[in-house]
């Protein structure tokens, strides 16, 4: 793919008008591609062409309707607009007969300017016009008005460099070739940039002999729909500036997705065709996904580096009144920062969760929530036992305390700890009743005994490294089929050795692990509101 269809050229800098006219100063033919979407605008600028054709007849099709001036000058702008941001070469629109009469034209040729369209093409027949290639129906339009329709189209114009093209239609209303040499005269004359000489018919000689009888500078468009015998080269040769492939890419994608549909029906599956289609890595390609890559990582934070929480199953069941509480910890952790949090529950668990979160597949311990969590994360993975409410305050000095992985602990000698708690030793020491740690913060030495220093007040913080240690030890509980909560786990990381930091609290948090415990922090936080 071209530079264009990703980012930024050198030639995307030039206004498209000045590079379509730099095209036509050039030696040699200039060739272009219909196209009616900025997929196909971008497939013909990868092929080589130097511009695309915002074809009318594409566009309809695309679209399910004739190509009768039945859409919008709107509609058909709009396509155009979306083709000429998507691409660095210039985009031509196929504007039919100019939709209206001098006032829509100037109307239209002001829309298509600002939109970064290069060239407008003009034909002259009679609005509502119909495909040069239906039969029946082809009426021009009086020489005089269409003239008229050109000159308006100039002075409505208001960057010099735009193009704009008089399309003749005298050989495919069967008018012949003295009145489409007469017409081709008086456009130039009024104004035109280029004039385009169209036909029909299986033979290039008509379009040969307008080129051997034409004598003014007026540069001359072709387009070899049907005469498809001739080459590009040979046409150039003869005289012929701009060469437009007007409508193959849409004709050659019918064929290409029935055959492919088709296909599947009958074999009833896609093996056959994938070797004959795009793979997904060229759509993502086509989609400009390299550049949006690069802009992500240069401008907005990788949602995979921005902290994570997940809330997992505690010792036992949460209680209706606990799961109420949900509500209250998702907002302590949006206060702290983090925006994706999910609830690990089991199949029996209340099914009330709060807005805006993901629930994991269902988990009955901690070990399988953790498992349950992708393994690649750039970020922190905060994780909070369901059996514990805590405030945002603590949360946000645990993110903060670094490391590979750092606990909450509750050092406040209030009241009797409960069995089922996990005591915890640290290595700072009381100094005139208030605890005081080493040079590097406050870390956990050890698990349990007589001497424990406080308690895990239900939360944990691990970097990307501490994560994969922490699901190191869940895999071992889910491989010998034992039940696991996070102080388990946290346990096993202690003894192991790993080395965890303490974020030392004395208020903040509540235990969650009755009916009664869930009811009083309720009312709680009714009447006092989280405490910040």
């Amino acid at each position: 793919m071209s530079a264009a269809t990703t980012q930024a050229s050198p030639a995307s800098a030039t206004p498209a008008a000045d590079r379509l006219r730099e095209l036509f100063a050039r030696p040699g033919v200039v060739r272009i591609a219909g196209a009616h979407n900025p997929l196909g605008a971008r497939l013909a600028e990868r092929a080589g062409f130097d511009g695309v054709w915002s074809s009318g007849l594409e566009v309809s099709a695309s679209q399910g309707v004739p190509d009768t001036d039945i859409l919008t000058m709107s509609e058909l702008l709009g396509v155009a607009s979306s083709m000429a941001a998507a691409v660095g070469v210039p985009v031509v629109a196929d504007c039919d007969a100019g939709y209206g009469n001098a006032h829509n034209v100037m109307n239209m040729i002001r829309r298509y300017e600002a939109a970064g369209i290069a060239a407008v093409s003009i034909e002259d027949k009679r609005f509502p016009k119909v495909n040069s290639f239906i039969p029946g129906r082809q009426e021009l339009a009086p020489i005089g008005e269409f003239c008229g329709k050109l000159a308006a189209a100039k002075e409505a114009q208001r960057h010099p460099g735009l193009m704009v093209i008089a399309r003749i239609e005298a050989l495919i209303a069967g008018w012949g070739m003295d009145e489409a040499l007469r017409r081709g005269e008086a456009y130039a004359r009024a104004g035109a940039d280029a004039v385009l000489i169209h036909a029909k018919g299986d033979s290039p000689e008509p379009i040969l002999r307008f080129l051997r009888e034409w004598t003014l500078p007026t540069p001359v468009v072709v387009v070899p729909t049907t005469y498809h015998t001739i080459t590009a080269t040979e046409l150039g040769e003869a005289g012929a500036k701009l060469v437009i492939y007007a409508n193959h890419g849409l004709r050659a994608g019918i064929n290409a997705v029935s055959d492919t549909f088709q296909a599947i029906l009958r074999e009833d599956r896609t093996t056959g065709i994938e070797d004959r289609i795009a793979p997904l890595a060229t759509v993502f390609d086509l989609q400009g996904m390299a550049l949006q890559k690069r802009h992500e990582a240069e401008f907005i934070t990788p949602f995979e580096s921005r902290a994570r929480a997940v809330v997992v199953p505690g010792a036992e069941e949460p209680s209706a009144e606990a799961a109420v509480l949900l509500d209250h910890q998702n907002a302590a952790l949006r206060r702290s920062g983090i925006e994706s949090v999910s609830i690990a529950t089991s199949a029996d668990a209340p099914a009330q969760r709060p807005q805006d979160t993901v629930v994991l597949a269902e988990h009955t311990d901690a070990a399988g929530a953790v498992l349950a969590l992708p393994a690649t994360q750039l970020g922190a993975t905060l994780l909070l036992s369901s059996d514990a409410y805590v405030q945002s305050e603590p949360l946000v000095q645990l993110l903060a305390a670094g490391g590979d992985a750092a606990v909450l602990v509750d050092v406040s000698a209030n009241g009797e700890r409960r069995a089922d708690a996990l005591p915890l030793r640290l290595n700072s020491r009381v100094h005139d009743g208030r605890r005081v740690s080493g040079g590097d913060g406050s870390r956990v030495t050890g698990v349990g005994g007589q001497d424990a220093d406080g308690e895990f007040a239900g939360a944990a913080a691990f970097s990307p490294q501490g994560f994969a240690a922490l699901r190191e030890a869940a895999d071992k509980h889910r491989a010998n089929g034992s039940r696991a909560t996070l102080a388990d786990l946290l346990a096993d990381l202690i003894e192991a050795g790993h080395q965890v930091g303490a974020v030392e609290i004395g208020s903040g948090w509540m235990e969650l692990r009755t009916a009664a415990d869930a009811r009083r922090a309720a009312a709680l936080l009714a009447g006092q509101g989280e405490v910040r």
